[in-house]
Protein backbone atom coordinates (compact mmCIF):
# COMPACT_ATOMS: atom_id res chain seq x y z
CA UNK A 1 0.00 0.00 0.00
CA UNK A 2 1.42 3.33 -0.96
CA UNK A 3 1.96 5.99 1.53
CA UNK A 4 -0.87 8.84 1.68
CA UNK A 5 0.22 11.91 3.45
CA UNK A 6 -2.59 15.03 3.93
CA UNK A 7 -1.10 18.17 4.36
CA UNK A 8 -4.25 20.34 5.83
CA UNK A 9 -3.42 23.52 6.63
CA UNK A 10 -5.64 27.13 6.44
CA UNK A 11 -5.35 28.94 2.78
CA UNK A 12 -2.23 31.11 2.82
CA UNK A 13 -0.16 29.37 4.83
CA UNK A 14 2.67 28.46 2.03
CA UNK A 15 1.02 25.05 1.14
CA UNK A 16 1.64 25.14 -2.60
CA UNK A 17 5.25 27.25 -2.32
CA UNK A 18 6.53 24.61 -0.38
CA UNK A 19 5.31 21.96 -2.25
CA UNK A 20 7.48 23.70 -5.53
CA UNK A 21 10.54 24.07 -3.32
CA UNK A 22 10.12 20.60 -2.69
CA UNK A 23 9.44 19.67 -6.69
CA UNK A 24 12.61 21.55 -7.23
CA UNK A 25 14.28 19.19 -5.10
CA UNK A 26 12.53 16.25 -5.96
CA UNK A 27 14.46 13.08 -6.82
CA UNK A 28 12.14 10.98 -8.43
CA UNK A 29 9.71 11.55 -10.91
CA UNK A 30 6.14 13.63 -9.81
CA UNK A 31 2.98 14.26 -10.97
CA UNK A 32 1.05 17.92 -9.52
CA UNK A 33 -2.20 17.96 -10.13
CA UNK A 34 -4.38 21.32 -9.28
CA UNK A 35 -7.48 22.60 -10.32
CA UNK A 36 -6.67 25.59 -12.62
CA UNK A 37 -4.86 25.67 -15.87
CA UNK A 38 -3.14 29.22 -14.51
CA UNK A 39 -1.62 27.12 -11.26
CA UNK A 40 0.07 24.78 -13.99
CA UNK A 41 1.69 27.47 -15.76
CA UNK A 42 2.87 28.92 -12.65
CA UNK A 43 4.40 25.16 -11.68
CA UNK A 44 5.89 24.90 -15.04
CA UNK A 45 7.70 28.21 -15.03
CA UNK A 46 8.88 27.55 -11.56
CA UNK A 47 9.82 24.19 -11.45
CA UNK A 48 12.22 22.57 -14.00
CA UNK A 49 12.04 20.00 -17.03
CA UNK A 50 7.91 19.55 -16.23
CA UNK A 51 5.60 19.47 -18.89
CA UNK A 52 1.77 19.69 -19.44
CA UNK A 53 0.20 17.09 -21.50
CA UNK A 54 -1.16 18.34 -24.73
CA UNK A 55 -3.40 17.66 -27.44
CA UNK A 56 -1.12 16.68 -30.42
CA UNK A 57 -1.31 15.07 -33.66
CA UNK A 58 0.27 11.88 -35.20
CA UNK A 59 0.57 11.10 -39.00
CA UNK A 60 -1.18 7.99 -39.92
CA UNK A 61 0.60 6.41 -43.07
CA UNK A 62 -2.35 4.57 -44.13
CA UNK A 63 -4.94 6.74 -43.58
CA UNK A 64 -2.55 9.68 -45.09
CA UNK A 65 -4.04 11.93 -42.69
CA UNK A 66 -2.85 13.77 -39.18
CA UNK A 67 -4.95 12.04 -36.04
CA UNK A 68 -5.57 13.65 -32.83
CA UNK A 69 -3.75 12.19 -29.77
CA UNK A 70 -5.92 13.21 -26.64
CA UNK A 71 -4.64 14.73 -23.62
CA UNK A 72 -5.19 11.73 -21.56
CA UNK A 73 -3.04 9.43 -24.12
CA UNK A 74 -0.32 12.08 -23.98
CA UNK A 75 -0.26 12.08 -19.90
CA UNK A 76 0.29 8.76 -20.49
CA UNK A 77 3.17 8.98 -23.21
CA UNK A 78 4.73 11.14 -21.22
CA UNK A 79 4.91 8.41 -17.92
CA UNK A 80 6.18 5.68 -19.85
CA UNK A 81 9.21 8.22 -20.83
CA UNK A 82 9.62 9.34 -17.53
CA UNK A 83 8.98 13.04 -17.61
CA UNK A 84 7.46 14.91 -14.58
CA UNK A 85 3.67 16.43 -14.80
CA UNK A 86 2.03 19.21 -14.44
CA UNK A 87 -1.91 19.07 -14.92
CA UNK A 88 -5.42 19.51 -13.86
CA UNK A 89 -7.82 18.19 -11.95
CA UNK A 90 -10.34 17.66 -14.81
CA UNK A 91 -7.15 15.74 -16.67
CA UNK A 92 -6.80 13.73 -13.78
CA UNK A 93 -10.24 12.66 -13.61
CA UNK A 94 -10.25 11.51 -17.16
CA UNK A 95 -7.39 8.23 -16.40
CA UNK A 96 -9.28 5.15 -16.86
CA UNK A 97 -9.25 2.51 -14.14
CA UNK A 98 -6.74 0.12 -15.96
CA UNK A 99 -4.39 3.11 -16.05
CA UNK A 100 -3.36 2.44 -12.79
CA UNK A 101 -0.67 0.22 -13.75
CA UNK A 102 1.29 3.10 -15.05
CA UNK A 103 1.86 4.97 -12.08
CA UNK A 104 4.02 2.43 -9.74
CA UNK A 105 7.19 4.56 -9.75
CA UNK A 106 5.47 8.10 -9.21
CA UNK A 107 4.55 10.24 -6.52
CA UNK A 108 1.47 12.28 -6.93
CA UNK A 109 0.99 15.99 -5.08
CA UNK A 110 -2.70 16.54 -5.37
CA UNK A 111 -3.84 20.20 -4.90
CA UNK A 112 -6.95 20.37 -3.19
CA UNK A 113 -9.10 17.52 -3.32
CA UNK A 114 -10.64 16.18 -5.99
CA UNK A 115 -14.63 15.46 -5.90
CA UNK A 116 -14.39 11.47 -6.41
CA UNK A 117 -17.93 10.86 -6.94
CA UNK A 118 -21.00 12.12 -8.87
CA UNK A 119 -24.59 10.67 -9.77
CA UNK A 120 -25.34 9.60 -12.63
CA UNK A 121 -28.67 10.74 -14.21
CA UNK A 122 -30.23 7.86 -15.41
CA UNK A 123 -33.84 6.94 -14.16
CA UNK A 124 -34.84 3.35 -12.44
CA UNK A 125 -36.42 2.38 -15.49
CA UNK A 126 -33.83 2.58 -17.64
CA UNK A 127 -31.52 1.01 -15.62
CA UNK A 128 -34.33 -1.47 -15.41
CA UNK A 129 -33.85 -2.01 -18.87
CA UNK A 130 -30.17 -2.01 -19.51
CA UNK A 131 -29.97 -5.27 -16.36
CA UNK A 132 -32.96 -6.97 -18.97
CA UNK A 133 -31.16 -6.74 -21.61
CA UNK A 134 -28.34 -8.07 -19.97
CA UNK A 135 -25.96 -4.84 -21.17
CA UNK A 136 -25.20 -5.11 -17.53
CA UNK A 137 -24.77 -7.08 -14.78
CA UNK A 138 -24.37 -6.25 -11.02
CA UNK A 139 -21.83 -7.58 -8.03
CA UNK A 140 -23.95 -8.92 -5.75
CA UNK A 141 -21.09 -7.66 -3.12
CA UNK A 142 -19.86 -4.45 -4.22
CA UNK A 143 -22.66 -3.04 -6.10
CA UNK A 144 -20.11 -3.18 -8.96
CA UNK A 145 -21.69 -2.34 -12.36
CA UNK A 146 -19.72 -4.23 -15.52
CA UNK A 147 -20.84 -3.83 -19.05
CA UNK A 148 -20.79 -6.57 -20.49
CA UNK A 149 -21.78 -6.01 -24.33
CA UNK A 150 -18.84 -5.16 -25.80
CA UNK A 151 -20.49 -4.69 -29.58
CA UNK A 152 -23.45 -2.65 -28.51
CA UNK A 153 -23.41 0.66 -30.63
CA UNK A 154 -26.85 2.03 -29.51
CA UNK A 155 -27.77 5.25 -28.73
CA UNK A 156 -29.41 5.25 -25.15
CA UNK A 157 -26.72 3.07 -23.21
CA UNK A 158 -23.41 4.21 -25.04
CA UNK A 159 -22.38 6.93 -21.94
CA UNK A 160 -23.47 4.20 -19.56
CA UNK A 161 -21.03 1.70 -21.23
CA UNK A 162 -18.18 4.66 -21.58
CA UNK A 163 -18.58 5.12 -17.65
CA UNK A 164 -18.10 1.32 -16.70
CA UNK A 165 -14.98 1.19 -19.33
CA UNK A 166 -13.04 4.30 -17.30
CA UNK A 167 -14.78 4.40 -13.90
CA UNK A 168 -15.97 2.64 -11.13
CA UNK A 169 -20.21 2.37 -11.44
CA UNK A 170 -22.02 1.40 -8.61
CA UNK A 171 -25.62 0.34 -8.26
CA UNK A 172 -26.81 2.43 -4.99
CA UNK A 173 -29.76 0.49 -2.94
CA UNK A 174 -31.04 -0.85 -6.01
CA UNK A 175 -32.39 2.57 -7.44
CA UNK A 176 -29.57 4.19 -9.23
CA UNK A 177 -25.73 4.34 -10.27
CA UNK A 178 -23.09 6.56 -8.86
CA UNK A 179 -19.67 6.67 -10.85
CA UNK A 180 -16.96 6.41 -8.79
CA UNK A 181 -13.21 7.41 -9.26
CA UNK A 182 -11.14 4.39 -9.62
CA UNK A 183 -9.41 3.82 -6.70
CA UNK A 184 -6.46 1.72 -8.14
CA UNK A 185 -5.28 4.89 -8.75
CA UNK A 186 -4.89 6.11 -5.56
CA UNK A 187 -3.14 3.24 -4.71
CA UNK A 188 -1.03 2.58 -7.26
CA UNK A 189 1.66 5.60 -6.91
CA UNK A 190 4.36 5.51 -5.04
CA UNK A 191 3.15 7.94 -2.45
CA UNK A 192 0.49 10.72 -2.71
CA UNK A 193 0.53 14.04 -0.79
CA UNK A 194 -2.82 16.12 -0.41
CA UNK A 195 -2.46 20.17 0.04
CA UNK A 196 -5.86 21.29 1.49
CA UNK A 197 -7.34 22.56 4.59
CA UNK A 198 -10.54 20.85 6.07
CA UNK A 199 -9.48 17.46 5.12
CA UNK A 200 -11.83 15.96 7.41
CA UNK A 201 -14.55 17.17 5.92
CA UNK A 202 -14.46 16.25 2.35
CA UNK A 203 -15.75 13.65 -0.11
CA UNK A 204 -12.33 12.65 -0.84
CA UNK A 205 -11.75 11.70 2.71
CA UNK A 206 -15.70 9.71 2.96
CA UNK A 207 -13.83 7.83 -0.12
CA UNK A 208 -11.04 6.95 1.13
CA UNK A 209 -12.34 5.59 4.60
CA UNK A 210 -15.15 3.76 1.78
CA UNK A 211 -12.13 2.48 -0.08
CA UNK A 212 -10.19 1.60 2.67
CA UNK A 213 -7.50 3.60 1.81
CA UNK A 214 -5.52 4.54 4.52
CA UNK A 215 -3.56 7.72 5.47
CA UNK A 216 -2.65 10.35 7.66
CA UNK A 217 -3.12 13.93 8.24
CA UNK A 218 -0.16 16.48 9.06
CA UNK A 219 -1.84 19.67 9.84
CA UNK A 220 -0.38 22.85 11.18
CA UNK A 221 0.01 23.63 14.76
CA UNK A 222 -3.37 25.03 16.14
CA UNK A 223 -1.39 27.90 17.68
CA UNK A 224 -0.81 28.92 13.98
CA UNK A 225 -4.07 28.52 12.67
CA UNK A 226 -5.73 30.41 15.62
CA UNK A 227 -3.16 32.95 14.76
CA UNK A 228 -4.34 33.16 10.96
CA UNK A 229 -7.92 33.04 12.29
CA UNK A 230 -7.59 36.19 14.29
CA UNK A 231 -5.46 38.22 11.24
CA UNK A 232 -8.40 37.39 9.05
CA UNK A 233 -11.16 38.07 12.09
CA UNK A 234 -9.30 41.51 12.51
CA UNK A 235 -10.19 42.40 8.62
CA UNK A 236 -13.37 40.31 7.70
CA UNK A 237 -16.62 42.30 8.23
CA UNK A 238 -19.34 39.52 8.37
CA UNK A 239 -22.75 41.18 7.99
CA UNK A 240 -24.87 41.08 11.20
CA UNK A 241 -28.58 42.50 10.63
CA UNK A 242 -31.80 42.52 9.67
CA UNK A 243 -30.87 41.56 6.08
CA UNK A 244 -30.24 38.38 7.38
CA UNK A 245 -33.56 37.69 8.51
CA UNK A 246 -34.64 36.26 4.96
CA UNK A 247 -32.63 33.24 6.03
CA UNK A 248 -33.71 31.95 9.27
CA UNK A 249 -35.24 28.54 8.17
CA UNK A 250 -32.52 25.99 8.42
CA UNK A 251 -32.86 24.98 4.47
CA UNK A 252 -32.91 28.64 3.61
CA UNK A 253 -30.83 29.50 0.56
CA UNK A 254 -30.93 25.92 -0.54
CA UNK A 255 -31.67 24.47 -3.89
CA UNK A 256 -34.98 23.61 -2.61
CA UNK A 257 -35.85 26.69 -0.86
CA UNK A 258 -34.86 28.61 -4.12
CA UNK A 259 -37.01 26.55 -6.00
CA UNK A 260 -40.06 27.04 -3.82
CA UNK A 261 -39.23 30.67 -4.08
CA UNK A 262 -41.58 32.96 -7.00
CA UNK A 263 -39.27 35.45 -9.22
CA UNK A 264 -40.77 37.77 -7.50
CA UNK A 265 -39.52 36.79 -4.16
CA UNK A 266 -35.79 35.98 -5.55
CA UNK A 267 -36.09 39.64 -7.13
CA UNK A 268 -37.07 40.91 -3.75
CA UNK A 269 -33.76 39.26 -2.50
CA UNK A 270 -31.63 40.99 -4.73
CA UNK A 271 -33.10 44.64 -4.43
CA UNK A 272 -32.28 43.67 -0.41
CA UNK A 273 -28.57 43.19 -1.62
CA UNK A 274 -28.48 46.15 -3.93
CA UNK A 275 -29.65 48.44 -0.73
CA UNK A 276 -26.66 46.83 1.34
CA UNK A 277 -24.31 47.08 -0.76
CA UNK A 278 -24.96 50.76 -1.30
CA UNK A 279 -25.30 51.56 2.62
CA UNK A 280 -23.11 49.52 4.20
CA UNK A 281 -20.80 47.97 2.21
CA UNK A 282 -19.71 50.83 -0.45
CA UNK A 283 -18.01 48.80 -3.34
CA UNK A 284 -18.64 49.13 -6.56
CA UNK A 285 -19.44 46.38 -9.22
CA UNK A 286 -16.38 45.54 -10.16
CA UNK A 287 -15.56 44.59 -6.15
CA UNK A 288 -18.48 42.86 -5.69
CA UNK A 289 -19.31 39.42 -5.95
CA UNK A 290 -21.81 36.73 -5.39
CA UNK A 291 -22.71 32.84 -6.07
CA UNK A 292 -25.69 30.89 -5.71
CA UNK A 293 -26.60 27.45 -7.78
CA UNK A 294 -26.06 27.63 -11.15
CA UNK A 295 -29.90 27.80 -11.59
CA UNK A 296 -30.30 30.53 -9.75
CA UNK A 297 -27.84 32.86 -10.87
CA UNK A 298 -29.86 34.71 -13.70
CA UNK A 299 -32.63 35.01 -10.68
CA UNK A 300 -30.42 36.23 -7.81
CA UNK A 301 -28.00 38.52 -9.63
CA UNK A 302 -28.81 42.47 -9.22
CA UNK A 303 -27.54 45.87 -9.50
CA UNK A 304 -24.19 46.44 -8.38
CA UNK A 305 -22.59 42.93 -8.40
CA UNK A 306 -24.83 41.39 -11.14
CA UNK A 307 -21.28 40.58 -13.42
CA UNK A 308 -19.40 39.60 -10.24
CA UNK A 309 -20.54 35.84 -10.13
CA UNK A 310 -18.20 33.22 -8.87
CA UNK A 311 -19.33 29.48 -8.95
CA UNK A 312 -20.18 27.87 -5.78
CA UNK A 313 -17.41 25.45 -5.79
CA UNK A 314 -14.97 27.54 -6.73
CA UNK A 315 -11.17 27.10 -5.18
CA UNK A 316 -7.55 27.36 -5.55
CA UNK A 317 -7.27 30.59 -7.62
CA UNK A 318 -5.96 34.27 -7.45
CA UNK A 319 -8.16 35.64 -10.08
CA UNK A 320 -11.01 37.18 -7.56
CA UNK A 321 -8.51 38.57 -5.17
CA UNK A 322 -9.81 42.09 -6.18
CA UNK A 323 -13.10 41.70 -4.36
CA UNK A 324 -14.18 43.21 -0.98
CA UNK A 325 -17.57 42.30 -0.86
CA UNK A 326 -19.03 39.04 -1.68
CA UNK A 327 -22.46 37.68 -1.21
CA UNK A 328 -23.19 34.24 -0.58
CA UNK A 329 -26.90 32.71 -1.93
CA UNK A 330 -26.38 28.92 -0.56
CA UNK A 331 -26.50 26.51 1.37
CA UNK A 332 -25.10 23.70 0.85
CA UNK A 333 -26.27 20.04 1.60
CA UNK A 334 -25.02 16.55 -0.15
CA UNK A 335 -26.16 15.76 -2.67
CA UNK A 336 -28.78 12.67 -1.20
CA UNK A 337 -27.48 9.71 -3.14
CA UNK A 338 -23.64 10.20 -2.89
CA UNK A 339 -24.64 10.27 0.71
CA UNK A 340 -26.62 7.30 0.81
CA UNK A 341 -23.82 5.52 -1.85
CA UNK A 342 -21.07 6.22 1.45
CA UNK A 343 -24.27 5.05 4.30
CA UNK A 344 -24.48 1.51 2.18
CA UNK A 345 -20.87 1.19 3.14
CA UNK A 346 -20.90 2.62 6.64
CA UNK A 347 -19.41 5.62 6.23
CA UNK A 348 -20.51 8.69 8.11
CA UNK A 349 -20.38 12.00 6.05
CA UNK A 350 -20.74 15.13 8.57
CA UNK A 351 -22.44 17.35 6.03
CA UNK A 352 -21.78 20.22 8.43
CA UNK A 353 -18.05 19.77 8.36
CA UNK A 354 -18.26 19.30 4.48
CA UNK A 355 -21.05 22.53 3.80
CA UNK A 356 -18.06 24.53 6.40
CA UNK A 357 -15.24 23.03 3.89
CA UNK A 358 -16.98 24.74 0.91
CA UNK A 359 -17.58 27.53 2.57
CA UNK A 360 -14.60 28.67 3.50
CA UNK A 361 -12.57 27.81 0.42
CA UNK A 362 -14.87 29.60 -1.61
CA UNK A 363 -14.60 33.32 0.75
CA UNK A 364 -10.30 32.50 0.54
CA UNK A 365 -10.98 33.55 -3.19
CA UNK A 366 -11.13 37.15 -2.54
CA UNK A 367 -9.79 40.14 -1.04
CA UNK A 368 -9.27 38.50 2.21
CA UNK A 369 -6.59 35.99 0.87
CA UNK A 370 -4.31 39.09 0.04
CA UNK A 371 -4.59 39.94 3.67
CA UNK A 372 -6.87 43.11 2.85
CA UNK A 373 -10.30 44.15 4.31
CA UNK A 374 -12.99 42.17 2.91
CA UNK A 375 -17.01 42.62 3.68
CA UNK A 376 -19.49 39.24 3.13
CA UNK A 377 -23.20 38.51 3.58
CA UNK A 378 -24.11 35.03 4.47
CA UNK A 379 -28.18 35.34 4.66
CA UNK A 380 -28.28 31.69 5.29
CA UNK A 381 -28.00 31.36 9.27
CA UNK A 382 -27.34 27.76 9.36
CA UNK A 383 -23.86 28.85 6.89
CA UNK A 384 -23.70 31.82 8.98
CA UNK A 385 -23.39 30.04 11.76
CA UNK A 386 -20.76 27.25 10.73
CA UNK A 387 -18.27 30.17 9.95
CA UNK A 388 -18.51 31.89 12.36
CA UNK A 389 -18.00 29.50 14.89
CA UNK A 390 -15.07 28.63 12.84
CA UNK A 391 -13.97 31.83 12.66
CA UNK A 392 -14.14 32.46 16.38
CA UNK A 393 -12.61 28.95 17.67
CA UNK A 394 -10.67 30.07 20.60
Amino acid sequence: MNNIKIIDAIMGSGKTHNAIKKMKKHSGNFIYVTPFLEEVKRIIKNVPNVVEPQVSYDYDIIEEEYKAVYKRENLLRSVIKCQNLATTHSLFQKLHKNDYRFFSDYDLILDEVITPIKDLDMKLADIQIALGQDLIIVNDKTGEVTFIKDEYDGDKFYELKKYCETANVVYVNEKLLVSVFPPEIFKSFKSVTVLTYLFEGSLLASYFDYYNIKYKIEKASKKDELKEKAKIKSLLNVYIGKYNDIGNAKNAFSVNWLKNKSNKELKKISTQVKNLICRKFKTNSNETCFTTFKAYKSKLKGDGYANGFIPVNERATNKFSHKKTMIYFANRFLNPNVKRFFEDGNIKVNEDKWALAELVQWVFRGAIREGKPMNLFIPSKRMRTLFLEWLNET
